[in-house]
C-alpha cells in the first residue's frame, strides 16, 4: 500500500495538479476583476500589490490537494484491485528527480517574481463565468464580460 501511494498515488496527484484545474472569472469585491484558479476552492490569482506576481492561498490550497489525492487514492485502489500495480522503483526516483527541480525552479521564481503565500483569502469575489483548463490555457479575453461587469458596478 505504501509502494502504491508514493510510487503512483502522490505523483498522479501532483501531476494533475499541476496541469488540470478550473479557471474562474470575477470581480474582487472593493477591487478589480480577475481569473481565478483552482478546483474545488480558489487557491491562485494575479497579486493587487505588484503587476507580475501571483497571490496563493495555503489553506484552500491544501484542501484542493487532498480532494485531488483522495480521487487517485480511490482509482489506484480500485485499479489495483482488478490488476496487480507495480511502479518500479527507477521510474519512481526519475519521477521525485524531476518533481524536485521543478519545484525548487518554481520556488526560484516565486521568490523572484515576489509572489504571495496567504494562509486564506481575505477578500470576497463574485464570479461571472468559469471552466476547465489544461496547462493554464484558456481565452483571456475579458471584453465579453465588460457588458456584465458594468451591469454589476451599476447595481
Amino acid at each position: 500500500m505504501k509502494k502504491l501511494i508514493f510510487r503512483l498515488t502522490l505523483p498522479l496527484t501532483l501531476i494533475s495538479f499541476g496541469i488540470i484545474t478550473k479557471w474562474s472569472y470575477g470581480i474582487v469585491i472593493d477591487g478589480t476583476d480577475e481569473f481565478l484558479y483552482g478546483f474545488p476552492l480558489i487557491y491562485k490569482c494575479n497579486g493587487f500589490h505588484t503587476s507580475m506576481s501571483t497571490q496563493y492561498f495555503l489553506t484552500e490550497m491544501g484542501i484542493n490537494l487532498l480532494t485531488y489525492f483522495v480521487f487517485w487514492l480511490i482509482i489506484t485502489l480500485v485499479l489495483n484491485r482488478i490488476w496487480k500495480i507495480n511502479i518500479p522503483k527507477r521510474i519512481a526516483k526519475i519521477f521525485w528527480i524531476g518533481f524536485g527541480i521543478l519545484f525548487l525552479g518554481f520556488a526560484y521564481l516565486s521568490n523572484e517574481l515576489d509572489d504571495q503565500y496567504l494562509m486564506k483569502r481575505d477578500f470576497n469575489i463574485k464570479i461571472f463565468d468559469s471552466g476547465f483548463t489544461i496547462f493554464g490555457i484558456h481565452s483571456t479575453d475579458r471584453e465579453k464580460y465588460q457588458t456584465e461587469l458594468k451591469n454589476w458596478k451599476e447595481k
